[in-house]
């Protein structure tokens, strides 16, 4: 668990833990200059804080301006990393009751750092983290705890604190930093609302899976920063949502991000540039300079290709097409299996820049041959399989008939459903050129739909079957 959480940065870690004694030592010097009986108690104090900021920073990079609000309180604690929050605390709630002895400004502290922590690694960049509501939650019981077990301590002592002393001035420094807090925070940061089913801590197994991911697509270029899960919505599955960082120490703010599967780990999404500006996390080719048509394009994704994923090379087919009107942001190349008509689940999609390195990364694991049932339904068939489902569902639900919907079937593909594989329509749901907003059904503005080819089912585009009888 140890180094599941530090990712072997020990260095780092022995550097906080020098920081914290030298720190801790001069507090307790000082502490002996002026007379103070708790020198060792506020010698701890300082070095927990020390503590706590060093490995609450450790890895920070660029910050992302966001806050998750975690409305599962439960869901920390069934974590390493909600449960290493939690127990940093303890120490330095502790030996602030032993240093300061009186309660109200000692909760004071420990409720306003972690909040503090938070709303630092969500605005300033260098200091970067995920800001994640789940990470207070768990600082601040940590911290009270610690509190408490102080307070037990000295009351065993009979030296009781004295919840008296320092109330007044306690309070209205708390109220000065509620509304200071909320009037600074609101403004500078956006808050995504999340329950159990939303964003949360990655298990030690899953970070191992990402890191093997990336190494095997990059090397050891990158460097992975923030991992966390997203459970897939009514199945029982989970994207392991994750970001790269340059390391490249002069370019803090820039970072890639993507996604991993989970638990079979088969799809893997990687974006290392998002616009048509070069940055220094595009991952260059040897040899490859700027491409100026499909074909320079395809060549150098064909390098990458033999470089990190040789298997692509049996591919039945492979297609290069631009990225935007006139290849704005480069050329993608997909490499692609075929039996008959159905596309088959193994691909690679590899994007190309206009400067020559690659973008982009699509992965998707899984047979290239597969016994399949002959498919009995059309493109047209099943387009109108989903339209007569969308108005089932809406029926079903006191709707009229949805309108104002473009439905195109985009092509045939093989998809496991409960161990079994089965040729499936891809159909694409969109809202059509007059733009009306999306129907009370629930249908989004943009959504891929599936139709089983034999036997006419159909799934909306979180995959949940719809039943049109």
């Amino acid at each position: 668990m140890f180094t599941a959480i530090f990712q072997d940065h020990f260095r780092y870690l022995a550097l906080c833990v020098f920081a914290a004694l030298v720190l801790g030592g001069a507090a307790w010097w000082l502490a002996r200059r002026l007379g103070n009986p708790y020198g060792v108690a506020w010698a701890g104090l300082v070095g927990a804080v020390a503590g706590v900021l060093g490995v609450t920073f450790m890895g920070a990079g660029p910050a992302e301006g966001t806050c998750v609000v975690n409305h599962d309180f439960g869901q920390p604690f069934q974590t390493v990393q909600g449960l290493w929050n939690l127990a940093m605390m303890v120490p330095l709630g502790l030996f602030a009751a032993l240093a300061v002895r009186r309660p109200l400004p000692v909760l004071v502290g420990v409720i306003t750092l972690p909040l503090a922590i938070e709303f630092t690694q969500a605005t300033v960049n260098g200091l970067g983290r995920v800001c994640d509501s789940a990470d207070a939650e768990m600082n601040i019981l940590g911290g009270l705890l610690g509190v408490a077990a102080g307070a037990l301590i000295l009351s065993l002592r009979h030296r009781p604190l004295d919840w008296r002393a320092r109330s007044t001035p306690s309070l209205i420094t708390a109220a000065v930093i509620l509304v200071l807090g909320a009037g600074v925070a609101r403004p500078a940061v956006s808050f995504t609302h999340v329950d159990g089913t939303g964003l949360s801590a990655a298990s030690t197994d899953q970070r191992e899976a990402v890191q093997r991911a990336v190494e095997e697509a990059f090397g050891d270029r990158y460097e992975l920063a923030h991992v966390q899960d997203q459970p897939c919505v009514g199945a029982p599955c989970t994207n392991v949502i994750f970001i790269l960082l340059s390391r490249d120490r002069k370019h803090p703010q820039v970072y890639g991000h993507g996604t991993l599967s989970w638990p079979d780990g088969k799809h893997l999404n990687v974006l290392l540039q998002d616009g048509d500006r070069p940055t220094v996390m595009g991952y260059p080719v040897p040899g490859a300079k700027a491409p100026t048509d499909e074909e320079s394009a395809f060549r150098i994704a064909e390098s990458y290709m033999h470089e990190r994923y040789p298997w692509a090379k049996h591919a039945v087919t492979h297609k290069t097409h631009p990225v935007g009107a006139r290849a704005e942001l480069g050329w993608v190349t997909s490499w692609q299996w075929l039996d008959g008509d159905v596309l088959m689940p193994r691909m690679l999609d590899v994007e190309v820049s206009r400067t020559g390195t690659v973008s982009q990364v699509d992965v998707t694991l899984g047979p290239t041959d597969l016994d399949l049932e002959k498919p009995k339904l059309n493109a047209a068939q099943a387009e109108k399989a989903v339209r007569e489902a969308m108005a089932a569902r809406s029926r079903a639900r006191g709707h009229d008939a949805p309108a104002g919907f473009q439905v195109k079937a985009v092509t045939l593909k093989a998809h496991e459903r409960q161990g079994k594989w089965r040729a499936e329509w891809l159909v694409n749901v969109s809202l059509g050129a007059e733009g009306q907003p999306s129907d009370p059904a629930g249908t989004s503005a943009s959504d891929m739909w599936r139709v089983d080819a034999v036997t006419g089912q159909t799934y909306d585009g979180v995959d949940t079957a719809v039943e049109t009888g």
